[in-house]
């Protein structure tokens, strides 16, 4: 049996037919439903992150084979937790997974991702989706765990003024995560389509080059990646305020922008990294409609229009593109 999927190698992607992966014990074999198009996909595909193999951290599947052990899983929808850790070190029974020195990111480090007809996970990686969530969905739960995870890192007291420089579908979510902690929220982005999102959940907003590098923000929330974007956040953020990076390139200063960080010094600014957050969590928001996802939805492709899609600079820039194989 084949498994048709996206391929990256060296550089290069493409469409193959592989052999299918056999599962192991404690695995499951999926048939994948629906992947959401990341940030980390696009940066492998446009080559300002190292990976050879099948990406897609974002995937709603079928499960069509278990142990027998684990049948009460069989035929199942369920989304994917990226992390597959040890369960045994210091950092995974100190109840920070996310930290285990042997993790694996599906579809980034270390294991295949999604972008596939069929996937082979461990039984631990997924969480159920409810009946009544539909594909288009239950495929955010990732990036909803994100945005819980750094809304975990933000220390919200009052009215905390608090900054989401982006607006691509991690930073709207992450601003309507963060609006429900009490906090005053602007989002800074550069497509007026996408900020219209914000008026329907009563978040502030306006385009990035009006805003003026006052200083003044409690926390700002970096969700691009773009190193303009990046220098800006020092501009926002008050001294000894916090700023959060939730996308960071591999390097700094490759696309002609320096990153000064002399203000990080004398503001005594704290940085903080935010990374992959409770998918479960995340899925239960998302079936209680404690967050607006559909809104975020942007195109519907196929698995053969990915290769010139990860190509594309403008994929990380936009609402979510949804894959169905």
């Amino acid at each position: 049996m084949t498994n048709r999927c996206v391929i990256v190698r060296d550089g290069t992607i493409g469409i193959e037919n592989r052999a299918a992966t056999g599962r192991g014990p404690g695995e499951a074999t999926l048939e994948v439903l629906r992947v959401g198009l990341s940030h980390l996909d696009a940066a492998i595909g446009q080559g300002r992150m190292s990976f050879d193999g099948i990406p897609g951290q974002e995937l709603v599947g079928r499960v069509i084979d278990v142990d027998e052990a684990d049948a009460d899983w069989r035929s199942r929808r369920v989304v994917v937790d990226p992390l597959v850790t040890c369960g045994q070190c210091e950092w995974c029974l100190g109840g920070v997974r996310e930290h285990c020195g042997q993790r694996r990111i599906i579809g980034r480090q270390g294991a295949d991702g999604g972008l596939a007809e069929q996937i082979v996970v461990p039984i631990s990686s997924l969480v159920a989706v409810p009946d009544h969530v539909d594909d288009d969905s239950a495929v955010f739960a990732v990036p909803v765990g994100r945005a819980l995870q750094a809304a975990r890192q933000a220390r919200i007291e009052g009215k905390t003024y608090v900054t989401i420089v982006g607006d691509n579908a991690l930073a709207l979510l992450t601003a309507q995560v963060l609006v429900r902690r009490n906090a005053s929220v602007r989002v800074l982005g550069e497509h007026r389509e996408l900020l219209d999102r914000c008026e329907r959940w009563g978040i502030r907003h306006r385009h990035r080059d009006e805003a003026g590098l006052r200083g003044d923000q409690d926390i700002v929330v970096e969700c691009t990646g773009d190193q303009a974007a990046m220098a800006a956040t020092l501009g926002f953020v008050r001294p000894r305020g916090t700023v959060i990076q939730m996308v960071a390139p591999e390097t700094v200063g490759a696309e002609g922008t320096v990153l000064d960080l002399r203000r990080l010094v004398d503001a005594e600014v704290r940085l903080v990294g935010s990374s992959f957050g409770p998918v479960a969590e995340a899925m239960n928001l998302i079936a209680t409609d404690g967050i607006d996802v559909v809104s975020v939805v942007g195109v519907r492709r196929r698995l053969d229009d990915v290769p010139s899609l990860l190509t594309d600079p403008q994929l990380a820039t936009g609402r979510k593109v949804l894959v169905s194989p």
